[in-house]
Parts: structure tokens; sequence; C-alpha cells
């Protein structure tokens, strides 16, 4: 299957649909550094496939945080919400490719570790909330990224099976788990990830610099 072949696209948002993985690794190296830690190499990579609820608990008892999750978490929405709501952009092209296939007649899912709340109102900002037939969280199945289960979920929502998808990532856990799932595994580069080129080219079907490259099956010509 090509990538213009698929009946459904299911989108991961931050790094891939969302500008805010820059943004999610001030918001660790601030919170870190407000509890007097300095940020480990290995940190985005654990956390950045998980909620904010399994990602502060991760990082209340890596670090034995006395606060706990909670403590954390509102550290990390001081930072990061108002910027959802008032300044996070979409990624170069991702507006135009969201339309091109709405155009097409494909149903489009979210599968996102982002809470609804924020994604939400992020997306209705830009004018493309209402081009999405569903939304699923790793919330909502309980199983973080490295289980395909937020995927599975998405395409049920949307009536297709993994193999009639695109999955759309910008991260390594999610891919990979897609991947192995059967989904088409469409990837592009982000260098806040924690994931090389060759990583993600291990794990996808295809991989683009942005989603421009994946715009271009629908606008040139056969």
């Amino acid at each position: 299957m090509r990538f213009s072949e698929a009946k459904a696209y299911i989108f991961d948002l931050d790094g891939t649909l969302l500008a805010s993985t820059g943004l999610w690794y001030g918001v660790y190296a601030k919170a870190l550094a407000h509890f007097g830690i300095d940020m480990p190499e290995d940190y985005v990579a654990h956390v950045n496939h998980l909620d904010i609820a399994g990602g502060t608990a991760y990082t209340a008892a890596r670090f034995g945080l006395a606060c706990g999750a909670e403590g954390v978490a509102q550290v990390w929405r001081s930072i990061a919400g108002d910027a959802y709501r008032e300044r996070i952009d979409l990624t170069p092209h991702a507006k135009e490719l969201l339309y091109a296939l709405k155009s097409a007649d494909k149903t489009l899912a979210i599968a996102t570790a982002l809470d609804r709340d924020l994604a939400q109102a992020c997306l209705e900002r830009h004018g493309v909330w209402q081009l999405f037939d569903a939304f699923v969280s790793v919330a909502d199945v309980g199983k973080d990224k490295s289980s395909p289960d937020v995927y599975i979920a998405a395409a049920e929502a949307l009536g297709a099976e993994p193999s009639e998808c695109v999955v759309v990532e910008d991260g390594f856990v999610g891919a990979r788990s897609a991947h192995a799932a059967g989904f088409f595994t469409a990837g592009v580069k982000d260098p806040y990830s924690g994931a090389t080129a060759d990583m993600m080219r291990s794990v996808c079907d295809r991989l683009e610099d942005d989603l421009g490259g994946y715009l271009a099956d629908f606008t040139q010509n056969p």
C-alpha cells in the first residue's frame, strides 16, 4: 500500500501535527531544574510517549520527588498550558495535508499522549479540530505508546483494520509499536523526539523530513 491509498489516517500530535516537542523539551528541562535536577540524556526518550499522568509519575519515581506525580504535573501544566491555548503552531504543511486528506474522502483520527483539553484548544485555534472523526489518548486505553492499543482503538473508531490505516508519527516508540501491529507507518523527522533518522527508518514504511513530503502525493500529477 502507498501512503495515498489508505482508507484512514491516524496522527500523533506533538512533533507530528503540532510544533510542540521543542516546548516539551523545555518543559522537561525547566521542571527538573525547578527540582534541582539536570536533565539526563535519556530522559526525553523515556517520557515523550507517555501522557502527562504517566510522564509525571515516571519523573517522580525516577528522581524520588517527595511532591509525587501530582506536584510534577502542576509544574508541567503551569509551563505548557498557556502555550497550547495561545502559541503552539502547526508543523509545516500539516493544515494543508489534513484538508487534502478530507478532500480525498479519507477518515482521520488522533492517537496521542497529549491530554484532550490541550489538544482541542490548540487544534480549534488553527481551524482543524473539526476535520477529525475520532480522538484517542493513551489515557483512554490505559497503555502508553510502547503498546499499539491507542492506534488500534483509533482504527476501530474509524471502522478500519490496521492494514487499511496509515499511522503518522515522529516518535520511535510509537512508530515501532504501530508498525509491529500491521499499520503502514509514515514517519516524520523531529530533532526533539530522541530518535535518529536511522532509528525511524528501521520502524517506518516511509520517512519524510516533514509532512510536505506526504502532501506532495496529493498535489503532484501522477
